[in-house]
């Protein structure tokens, strides 16, 4: 538009004070000028979209890097969250009426849960729990007998006896209940069982209504 105008004043102007000769020269250096000017904004409006280029191109870098820092924290994130998680293992559970007769190295069912992080640590109906995790574990267990009663439990982790008590209040004269309790530390790993189960000696009674317990924590975890 400029340049248009510019045209349209100065041909009449300088037609009517040199020869053509002379107008034509004048146009032509003008256009020249006007050539040039064109040409020097092409170029800034050519450096400038590279200039945005560019900026966009950073930016477009920019936001990868970012939404690639986001990905690798989310990750950190539930990775830890799930380690925490994992890492919360504890059970207390306790039987809650009386048992006879069972058979030596039948398993004892604590069949009242109490306590637990998780729902699959310990099963109420076959009285096993099975670790989550490797690690050291604290395991602890009561057995009670009644007056004029006796009966060994052993602690077992898949199929190996670990620990054992004896409640005994068969020699006593009184009538008095009889409890044994044994505290245990350790390890067990990702996937085994443990259980409580009655030993050789003894009738087979474990007396409950809360008498009797079962449980286990997790002291530390470890990967094998």
């Amino acid at each position: 538009m400029h340049f248009l105008f510019s045209l349209s004043v100065f041909i009449p102007l300088i037609s009517g004070l040199v020869p053509v000769q002379n107008t034509e020269d004048a146009l032509i250096t003008f256009l020249v000028h006007e050539f040039e000017d064109l040409k020097g904004l092409v170029g800034d409006l050519k450096s400038k979209l590279e200039s945005v280029g560019k900026k966009d191109n950073d930016f477009a870098n920019g936001l990868t890097t970012a939404e690639n820092i986001i990905k690798e924290l989310t990750q950190s994130h539930d990775a830890h969250r799930r380690a925490f998680t994992e890492a919360q293992v504890a059970f207390y559970a306790k039987l809650s009426a009386s048992v006879h007769g069972l058979s030596p190295h039948q398993t004892i069912i604590f069949d009242a849960l109490v306590t637990t992080t998780q729902t699959s640590l310990y099963d109420t109906t076959t009285g096993i729990f099975t670790a989550p995790v490797s690690g050291m574990y604290v395991i602890s267990w009561t057995a009670n007998v009644d007056h004029h009663e006796s009966q060994t439990t052993e602690l077992m982790i898949n199929g190996r006896s670990k620990a054992w008590n004896f409640a005994d209040t068969a020699g006593s004269e009184d009538r008095d209940y009889g409890s044994a309790s044994q505290t245990v530390v350790l390890q067990v790993n990702k996937g085994e069982n443990v259980w409580v189960r009655t030993g050789t000696n003894g009738k087979g009674d474990v007396s409950g209504h809360d008498y009797s317990t079962f449980s286990a924590f997790l002291l530390f975890p470890h990967s094998l």
